[in-house]
C-alpha cells in the first residue's frame, strides 16, 4: 500500500548522533529519516510497555558541540502517532530519537541486521561504543528522569 507524504519537517540533532545515523544508513542502505523514525518508534514502544512511567516533561536541553538538521517526511498516521507522543510525554521528537540512540541503538542495529540478513563490521559497533562513552553522563539522567526500568 502506498503511503502519501503529508508533511515534510526537520529535527535538530546532536552532530555525533547524526554521524552515526548517516553511517548506519549507508551500512544498511536505509534512509536516515527511516532510521530516525524507527528510533522514535522503538523508544515509544518501551514507554508503552511500561519500561517508562510517570509524566514526562522534557525538551531539548542537551547542548552538543555541533547541531545537524535532518529532514524527514510523515504520512497522516505518523503525524497522529508522533503528535500523540508529543502531547502525552511533553517531549520533543528529536529528544525521543536521542533517547533511542542512547538506550536502544544496539537493539535497532540488531533488528536491521536480522531483518536484512546483513553482517555488521565490529568496528562500526566499537565506534558507537566510543560515542556512547561520550554521552555516558546523559544515560543515568534519562534512566532516572523517565523512570526507565532496566531489565536483564
Amino acid at each position: 500500500m502506498y503511503k502519501k507524504t503529508i508533511h515534510v519537517t526537520s529535527a535538530n540533532l546532536d552532530g555525533d548522533f547524526y554521524d552515526d545515523l548517516k553511517e548506519l544508513s549507508e551500512l544498511f542502505s536505509i534512509h536516515e529519516s527511516t532510521i530516525f523514525k524507527d528510533l522514535i518508534e522503538i523508544t515509544e514502544q518501551h514507554f508503552k510497555c511500561n519500561h517508562v512511567y510517570n509524566q514526562l516533561t522534557e525538551y531539548q536541553n542537551h547542548s552538543p558541540e555541533r547541531w545537524e538538521k535532518l529532514h524527514y517526511s510523515l504520512d497522516q498516521s505518523e503525524i497522529e502517532k508522533i503528535g500523540k507522543a508529543r502531547q502525552k510525554y511533553k517531549i520533543s521528537i528529536s529528544k525521543l530519537a536521542f533517547i533511542g540512540f542512547l538506550l536502544f541503538w544496539e537493539l535497532l542495529i540488531f533488528i536491521y541486521k536480522e531483518r536484512l540478513k546483513k553482517s555488521i563490521d565490529i568496528n562500526f559497533l566499537d565506534s558507537y561504543q566510543e560515542k556512547r562513552e561520550k554521552f555516558k553522563k546523559h544515560i543515568p539522567y534519562f534512566l532516572n528522569r523517565f523512570n526507565i526500568l532496566q531489565t536483564g
